[in-house]
């Protein structure tokens, strides 16, 4: 592969401070290799730095929570303290050893988040369960009060203090998926009537509040973008990123750096893995669309397998940038070997999507891979799973 006149293999700029030495990178992904107390296990570094070997131009680390009662499950990863803080010192130093901008994705999750306690609430914009609470028949998902919101706000901006004194230059806001900040930003979701609901800008206060704030509190040691859910698969009803017109300008007058597009909530996933050719083309409309409103640099995630049809979509100018999650898993150096013309070499993503169910399914310990031998599912849970499907 003859990469000098790859669309996908020019540098990218992101804001004045990041520059990646390609236009692509390994997504924010829940690995789930932390300790109950969020801290990163060994694991978590060994993936982390086969990923910036892996020929990928940036990427992020998934899902920090900035809620210590807020939590997937109970390996996901935290950053609620100082000790969190210093425990991601190490990756980000190796990072900077390696001249990769590696990020941090801000989580919250909301209406999709494991309860704590018997009594446990589940926060939401306007008290509309999500599927994801069904497993918890004891919580009561609730609409949160303007102090809780404000407790949020405030939440996202000491992680991302945090996360400069662990050594991050990148972050991303997670407002996609279903979780907190974009169940806020869905008419579908968010009812409310106050200054935070009723219109695209209303429902997007939440988030450009936290961008203020963090932008504030971080006095510009950090780029900072936002991964923003463009479609949730509920059709009319639900989000369409022709309602984010506004809400992208709004967060190019914020200032963060770019755009990533992610499509699905968790009721919806399953309709979109089915389809990986519509999940493309859906966010390859939704980043053109947000791009050419915004101009700013924009991207997405999800469903790409390999570089030729990244190379494709950046080469359109549907996208800047594309991202890799499963493929990468599969084969955490996919983007080296192809780069280098050794497609053949590529463990290729199965598809089946099992790691996904590896968050949730008792018998699991962490995300695991079908395909991948450094962390290849056990035999007895991928029969579980062709036992029980999804």
């Amino acid at each position: 592969m003859n990469i000098s006149h790859l669309a996908a293999a020019q540098p990218l700029n992101l804001g004045a401070q990041i520059r990646a030495k390609n236009r692509l990178y390994f997504a924010p992904m829940g690995l789930d290799l932390c300790s109950e107390l969020g801290m990163p296990r060994p694991e978590f570094e060994q993936v982390y730095q086969s990923l910036m070997d892996g020929g990928c131009g940036f990427g992020f680390l998934g899902n920090a929570t900035v809620d210590e009662t807020s939590r997937y499950n109970g390996r996901g990863l935290k950053l609620t303290s100082m000790a969190h803080a210093e425990a991601l010192r190490p990756i980000f130093q190796s990072a900077l050893d390696r001249g990769f901008p590696l990020g941090l994705q801000l989580q919250h999750y909301g209406p999709q988040g494991m309860p704590v306690g018997d009594n446990a609430v589940i926060p939401s914009p306007s008290g509309i369960p999500s599927r994801a609470s069904a497993r918890y028949p004891h919580a009561r998902t609730v609409a949160m009060t303007q102090e809780q919101i404000f407790s949020c706000i405030r939440q996202f901006s000491s992680a991302a203090q945090l996360a400069v004194a662990a050594g991050a230059t990148l972050l991303q806001i997670q407002a996609s998926n279903g979780y907190l900040i974009s169940s806020f930003l869905s008419p579908r979701t968010n009812r409310r009537v106050d200054d935070w609901g009723g219109t695209p800008l209303k429902r997007a206060k939440l988030l450009l509040s936290i961008i203020q704030e963090i932008r504030k509190v971080t006095n510009g040691q950090a780029t900072l973008t936002v991964r923003l859910g463009i479609d949730d698969g509920f059709g009319s009803d639900g989000q369409q990123v022709e309602l984010l017109g506004d809400v992208a300008c709004a967060l190019k007058e914020s200032g963060i750096a770019a755009i990533t597009c992610s499509i699905g909530v968790s009721e919806t996933f399953g309709k979109f893995f089915s389809d990986r050719e519509q999940a493309i083309n859906i966010s390859r409309r939704g980043s053109r669309f947000l791009k050419r409103i915004a101009g700013l640099p924009t991207g997405f995630t999800g469903s790409i397998p390999s570089i030729s049809v990244a190379n494709e979509i950046i080469e359109s100018g549907d996208a800047d940038f594309v991202g890799f999650a499963r493929a990468v898993l599969a084969d955490n150096n996919l983007v080296k070997k192809e780069l280098a013309g050794r497609e053949d070499e590529v463990t290729r993503c199965l598809w089946d999507s099992n790691c996904f169910r590896d968050k949730r399914a008792s018998p699991a310990t962490r995300v695991y891979c079908c395909v991948n031998p450094a962390y290849k599912r056990p035999r007895k849970l991928q029969i579980y799973y062709k036992e029980n499907p999804a």
